[in-house]
């Protein structure tokens, strides 16, 4: 497991990550969660994932985005994948969250619930194009 890409999850859904960590682990990533913004940023931080699973609503309607723009701001992170969730989509607001480079600064955002099988494909797609920057 020494060389499996690590990946960090957001989500204060404890539900939401135990699932995902399962099916993240059976495909040979090393998995990491946290259960709120501060937590989240901490680890993102200390253990250097190669990608990074975030929530929008967690311990604020927001914190996703602070998150996000905390993450974005770090040198040390700026070039990790950020995949950003929530369910605010499927609630029928007249509009939808979407990545955009000031206020929500992710590279891809997926809606909840989200299929662990796409999760899955939008993190491996995630680290190849991260990998191609390089």
């Amino acid at each position: 497991m020494a060389d499996a890409k690590k990946i960090l999850l957001i989500d204060d859904d404890e539900d939401f990550v135990e699932i995902n960590r399962t099916a993240l682990e059976a495909k040979g990533f090393q998995v990491i969660a946290a259960h709120n913004g501060d937590e989240g940023l901490e680890m993102a931080h200390g253990e250097n994932p190669d990608a990074i699973v975030l929530d929008v609503m967690m311990d604020s309607p927001t914190e996703g985005f602070r998150v996000a723009q905390e993450l974005r701001a770090s040198e040390a992170m700026a070039r990790i994948p950020l995949i950003m969730l929530t369910s605010v989509n499927q609630e029928g607001h007249p509009w939808r969250y979407e990545p955009d480079e000031q206020w929500l600064p992710v590279d891809v955002f997926l809606d909840k619930p989200v299929p662990a099988e796409k999760l899955l494909a939008t993190i491996n797609e995630s680290l190849a194009k991260a990998a191609q920057g390089d």
